[in-house]
This record gives structure tokens, sequence and C-alpha cells, in this order.
């Protein structure tokens, strides 16, 4: 029992890290986002080089070569979470954070919904009826209004399709986020020399300690990204997607505490996944239930 409930404790420390990571990235808005990104590519690989030689884990990387089966998902993890760091960090430096917030309120419902679909986990009539909600909220958001959070709705889809992904992937977790962050290293890097070069990355804007915002990049990146590796594929995705609730819930404070206001539009599709949000946990709450006395009933049928 300990031994799984470490993995549970892995994932809601990723969740936590990330809920709050919007006050960091609020540092870094002088820069170009996709500047950003790239620095944050870059300082991960280091990163995540330096933890897996710490760790003496190179046997592992070099085993890559013998995996191929594994590669199509590794290459799909590169591109999804490369998008997502991309729109995350472009919403929270552009005052966004409640888009993003928002995205990861709607992405455990559709978590639930993949693990459903590619998984055939079990999904209760109330789960279903909140994945409807949740999408009914940005339909009726967007027929009212003619505006959909795309931000939302981006970080969301790839971050959710991310996750299924890395429960396909049976490497080690500082190896596998290594390698999702290496293989995008080459363009990252010619990124942040040709943006030096026409005068529009970090020289002249940043002095002194902000220097270290940058290496910092790759730190805040690495830790939630292992720790959330670790954890996801030994926890349910229907465990996982309430675990994720404490995230957005974070991020929304800081949201607010920033400035934002809540727009109709935002508010309307807001309700919907909060409404959609109580009643997976209703559902969750029932079938957990139903195996708990389940499981009681067949120790007394054993003992007699």
């Amino acid at each position: 029992m300990r031994h799984i409930n470490i993995y549970y404790i892995y994932f809601l420390l990723s969740q936590v890290i990330w809920g709050i990571l919007p006050a960091f990235w609020i540092l870094l808005r002088d820069l170009s986002p996709f500047y950003t990104l790239a620095s944050r590519i870059f300082w991960a690989a280091i990163f995540c080089f330096l933890l897996i030689l710490k760790q003496h884990l190179l046997p592992h990387l070099l085993d890559l070569r013998n995996q191929r089966a594994q590669w199509p998902y590794i290459a799909g993890a590169c591109i999804l979470v490369t998008l997502n760091w991309g729109a995350f960090i472009y919403a929270t430096t552009r005052g966004y954070i409640l888009q993003a917030s928002l995205a990861y309120f709607i992405n455990p419902i559709v978590v639930i919904f993949f693990g459903g679909l590619i998984f055939r986990e079990r999904i209760s009539r109330l789960q279903k009826l909140s994945i409807t909600l949740a999408a009914a909220g940005l339909l009726i958001a967007f027929a009212l209004y003619g505006q959909v959070p795309y931000l939302s709705f981006i970080i969301c889809l790839t971050w959710a399709s991310y996750s299924i992904l890395k429960k396909k992937i049976v490497m080690d977790s500082q190896v596998s986020v290594f390698i999702e962050s290496f293989s995008m290293v080459p363009l990252a890097l010619a990124f942040m020399l040709f943006s030096e070069y026409e005068g529009v990355g970090a020289i002249g804007v940043f002095h002194g300690l902000q220097w270290l915002l940058l290496p910092a990049t790759g730190v805040v990146t690495a830790i939630p990204m292992m720790l959330f590796t670790a954890g996801v594929k030994s926890v349910p995705v229907t465990v996982s997607g309430i675990l994720m609730y404490c995230s957005p819930s974070l991020t929304l404070v800081i949201g607010l505490l920033t400035g934002e206001t809540i727009t109709q539009p935002m508010l309307i599709t807001f309700i919907f996944a909060w409404i959609a949000v109580a009643l997976y946990i209703t559902g969750l709450y029932r079938t957990m239930r139903e195996i708990k006395s389940h499981t009681g009933l067949v120790e007394v049928r054993k003992r007699q």
C-alpha cells in the first residue's frame, strides 16, 4: 500500500507546482513567449540530463535504440507537450491566466472521456453527463457571444492527449522527460540565437539576477514533469482526473489576484465546468462506495 501511495503523492505534487507556475511565468513576460518556450526546452533538457547522470540512468537512455516500438509514442508526446508548453506560456504571460485555468478545469473531464474510449474504463451515467455539460458550456458561450476560449481548447486537448499517451511509455520517467525536451533542443537553440541576433532576445531585457530566471525554467519544468510522469502510470485515469483539479484552482486564484476579470462567455463556460466537476465527483464517490460495499460483502462470504 505504501508503494502505491507514493505515486499518488508524486501526482499531487505535480499538480500543486503546475497550479502556482503562472506566478513564475509572469516574471518572464518581458520576453517573447516563443523565446521563453525555447529557453524552457533548452534548460529542461540540460537539467534532466544532469539528473540522469547523477542517478546513473544513462544505460536506460542508450537502451532506447532497442525500444523502437516506443518511438512513435515518444514522438507524439514530444509534439504534444511542446504545443502545450507554448500555449500555456502565451496565456500566462499575455493576460489569459483564466483561460489557462479553465483549460485544466475541463481537462480532467476530457481525460475521463479518453480513459473510457481508449482504455475501456467504466464511466458512470453522472460522469457521462459531466462530459456533456463541459462541452455544452463551450458551445453555449460560442452560440450566444460568438466567442470561444481558444487557448483553453488548445491547452486542454494537448495535455489530455499527452496524459493518455504517457501511459503507453514504459521507460523511466526522467529519461522520458529528457528525450521529450532534448528532441526539440536544436530548434529551440537556433531560435534563441536568431532572436539575440535580431535584438529581440533576453540581451538588453534582463539584467543581473534576472538571468537566473532562464535556467530556472528548466528546473520548474523538469521537476513537476518527472513527478507527473512517475505518478500517472500508476494512478488510475479516473483517480488522476479528480486530483487534476488542484492545479486549475490555484491558477484561477493567481489569475484573479493579477487583475484579470471573468467575461460573460468565460463565466458561462466556468459555471458549466464547475457543475460538470460536481457531477463527476458525485459519480466517483458513488462508484467508490459500491466497490467498498462489494469488497466488504466478498470478505464476509469468505469468512462464512
